[in-house]
């Protein structure tokens, strides 16, 4: 009987770091990979419509991270502006 105890408290200890961590993870990978693909698309094309260069840097890729596509947005006008 204890050892069901036991095996409950690690499916919900898994449960726990999944749920907690890996998909909060996964979501920010996803964010970063979407995101640098779109800043390497601006990057490249952005010149027809008079953007700068953005570098990608561990930075860039962290904000762009943080908030998705708007971040990308937000990148891109800070470096053509500022």
């Amino acid at each position: 009987m204890m050892e069901y105890l036991w095996i409950a408290a690690g499916v919900f200890v898994l449960f726990l770091v999944h749920k907690l961590l890996l998909a909060p993870m996964r979501h920010l990978v996803v964010n970063i990979v979407v995101g640098l693909i779109v800043l390497y698309g601006v990057n490249h094309f952005g010149y027809l419509f008079g953007f700068q260069h953005v570098p990608i840097t561990v930075g860039t890729g962290l904000i762009i991270g943080l908030f998705g596509l708007p971040g990308v947005i937000l990148v891109t006008l800070y470096y053509t502006f500022f």
